[in-house]
């Protein structure tokens, strides 16, 4: 594991499972830091839990009481250096500044103590933490939104290019904070920037936009602003697909105001639907 360098732009957190949304969370990853000269720090966890639950084991200590639990957790600690392997050759062939760290425990847990020393996450809108063990994705992701630490990017398998970014607002402390995340990294801000409201009343909207779009403007972004009524996701999802996006900024799990939408089921639609990289904070 090499030294941190004082002078690489942010240190980033990359969720390593051996999937193929782990994969695209890689190439993500190495998109930000050679453009923007970023340290990443590849993590994997051997989900000890959700291994117990998958093979009926009655307790998990230090070592499994069954041979088969033993062979099991032997069989995954494998693929796991496996996949942290791969993972540090990649970034040494690239000269990305990298580092690599391996757990056993709950993935949430585990992700959520290294994240503290992190600026964000890099993480699959599907996780696979149980490794060979199950192929049903686990529940690491949703349990980061709700209770997460640091700001998220939530990544499909499939890997483009970010050009176009919409920004979903609405005034929920929530989304606030991931702009201003999004702002101060300053990794898409030379994007194609799309300011959306979702609102009933077509003036509440349009003053939203106006605040949200001075706020970027001082940070040298030139916004579009869009404003449009309906439900919040049918119309997020609407915007995403007729306008080729290629990133959503949004909260996560806000409250409901009076003329603001709800960031709860919004955001597990958006997550399942968008088939786009989510930007996204707690």
């Amino acid at each position: 594991m090499s030294l941190r360098n004082p002078s690489h732009f942010a240190e980033i957190l990359v969720c390593l499972d051996g999937s193929s949304y782990s994969q695209a969370a890689v190439e993500y990853a190495t998109q930000i830091a050679l453009e923007h000269n970023a340290s990443l720090t590849g993590i994997g966890v051997i989900d000890l839990p959700g291994i117990r639950r998958a093979t009926g084991s009655a307790s998990i200590g230090p070592i499994y009481d069954r041979v088969a639990d033993r062979q099991h957790l032997e069989d995954t600690r494998e693929i796991v250096n496996g996949v942290l392997t791969d993972f540090g050759k990649h970034c040494q062939e690239k000269k990305i500044h990298h580092s690599i760290h391996s757990e056993m425990g709950s993935p949430f847990r585990e992700i959520i103590e290294e994240s503290k020393f992190h600026d964000f996450i890099i993480i699959g809108q599907k996780t696979f933490f149980r490794y060979n063990i199950s192929h049903e994705p686990g529940n690491t992701l949703d349990r980061i939104l709700h209770k997460g630490l640091t700001a998220v990017l939530a990544v499909p398998e499939s890997v483009r290019q970010i050009k176009k970014v919409l920004v979903a607002y609405d005034n929920s402390v929530q989304v606030t904070k991931a702009i201003q995340m999004f702002l101060l990294l300053h990794i898409w801000n030379q994007c194609d920037i799309t300011l959306l409201n979702v609102n009933n009343s077509a003036s509440r909207g349009i003053q939203l936009l106006g605040r949200l779009g001075d706020y970027f403007k001082r940070y040298g972004v030139q916004p579009e602003t869009v404003h449009l009524r309906g439900r919040a996701d049918e119309a997020i999802l609407s915007y995403i697909r007729e306008h080729e996006i290629d990133l959503l900024v949004m909260g996560a799990y806000g409250k409901r105001n009076v003329s603001e939408f709800v960031f709860g089921s919004v955001t597990k639609s958006l997550v399942a639907q968008a088939g786009i990289p989510l930007f996204i904070y707690h």
